[in-house]
Parts: structure tokens; sequence; C-alpha cells
């Protein structure tokens, strides 16, 4: 990863960890050194996207989008749940999936994510879901247009009363969920 690149992740995760204490300055203001990315709301978990200027973040509070933060201008816009949100459910591999989740409005929390690179940008974004349904939801995410796209493929269901934690994908193209205490 360039140096850049690490920098810039560093101020991120800063930003991310330090947005709810109140010394945060009014507007997103840097105070001295440290440099704020506003508009994220709950942000549990980023997702660094390969060669690129784009890290995703989750949200785990009402509204709790996945959202994409540009580094280099320090912007951040909702990628899901949006209306510019496609669905093209792949029900060969996820079967099981019940179907997209659609406008949860702010029950959809994104907690853990995952994003597996894949060829020419295209990588594979898993997400672990708390809302109307406990699940894993997947999504292609599209790294090459300006802004980079999110398509929703399927999703897998927990069991009850498993509750999700964390998401990795693995090497032969599936996926494991690690478990939340409750």
């Amino acid at each position: 990863m360039k140096k850049t690149h690490i920098s810039a992740l560093g101020i991120v995760v800063m930003s991310l960890l330090t947005g709810n204490l109140e010394a945060r300055a009014a507007g997103c203001d840097p105070i001295g050194n440290l440099r704020f990315i506003c508009d994220q709301v709950g942000p549990e978990d980023l997702a660094v996207v390969p060669g690129s200027e784009w890290v995703l973040s989750s949200g785990m509070a009402a509204n709790g989008a996945i959202r994409l933060i540009n580094l280099r201008d320090k912007t951040t816009t909702v990628l899901f749940p949006s209306p510019a949100s496609k669905e093209r459910p792949n029900k060969h591999t996820y079967d099981s999936c019940p179907g997209p989740i659609g406008s949860e409005g702010d029950k959809f929390r994104a907690h853990g994510l995952y994003l597996r690179s894949g060829p020419n940008a295209a990588h594979t974004l898993y997400v672990v879901h708390h809302g109307d349904r406990e699940s894993i939801e997947v999504f292609e995410f599209d790294a090459r247009p300006k802004p980079p796209t999110l398509t929703w493929t399927g999703c897998a269901v927990a069991p009850e009363p498993i509750g999700l934690n964390s998401v990795v994908g693995l090497v032969d193209g599936g996926f494991d969920g690690g478990r939340e205490q409750r």
C-alpha cells in the first residue's frame, strides 16, 4: 500500500474513532494536524478499496448506510440504501436468500465489512446486516466508474438466535461469519 494511502487511512481511522468526542470542531474543521471526514453515522468497520482513493464505511446507527469515503477530497457518499443502488440477484449462488432487503430506511444496520478483491476493479463486498433480518448481504462493488457503484447480489440469513458480528471472504469464493456474543 502506498505511503499516501496509509497516511490517508490513518486520518480516516482517527476521524472515525474521535468523531463522537466533544473536542471535535464544529463543521468538521481540523484540530491541529488532525483532519476529520464528515457525514459518518455510527461507523463500525472500514474496508480499503485496493488501488484507489476509496474507503467503504459501515454504519450501525439509524440510517446506518454503507458509505463511500473519498480520501482525496474527504467527501462521503451513501452507496446503500440509496436511489442509485442496483439489484442483480444471483439465485444460483444464494438460492436460500429470500430476496433483496429493499428500502428499510432507518432499520438498515451495516456492521462488519469485508471486501474481496476481484479482477478489473470489480470486487465483492460482504456486509453483516442487522435490521429486518440478521444476515450477510453480498454486493458487487465496481470501482471503475466515478463514483463507484454497488449492486446487491444476494444474502445468507443467519438462523435464530445467532447474531452476526464479522464476516470474511474465503479463498474458495465462500465466506464465514463471526458470531456476536448475546
